[in-house]
């Protein structure tokens, strides 16, 4: 029936929190000069352009493996590639979008018409 451990005094929590404090500081400082930038270097938008004129379609998913990025890092990647109109978004929503490079595209719709030309022809 001992009831419990006594509360501490006010200089003691001062001091403990002290310590904690400064063995946080100490921790910190080690793994800032280990960790560095989380240990990832985000690729150049024109090492990522490369990469992505090669590809006949482009997901954040494929970016994210390619180069080691997070899935939110890739999605802004590319959406300011198409706003580059570098690519074109071709179908997707919220979770997932395809692109396609635009000269693929446009190559794409010439296939098309020509097909429709010779259709007429016929």
């Amino acid at each position: 029936m001992g009831g419990g451990p006594k509360k501490p005094t006010l200089s003691q929590l001062e001091k403990r929190l002290a310590r904690q404090r400064q063995q946080e500081r100490q921790a910190g400082r080690s793994e800032a000069s280990e960790k560095g930038f989380l240990g990832v270097i985000p690729p150049s938008l024109e090492e990522v352009e490369q990469f992505v004129r090669s590809q006949p379609y482009i997901t954040p998913s494929l970016l994210s493996e390619k180069f080691g990025i997070r899935l939110s890092i890739a999605k802004n990647i590319l959406h300011q590639l198409a706003e580059r109109r570098v690519l074109k978004l071709v179908a997707g929503d919220n979770r997932i979008r395809i692109y396609t490079p635009v000269e693929l595209q446009k190559a794409e719709e010439k296939r098309q018409e020509e097909k429709q030309r010779k259709r007429k022809k016929k």
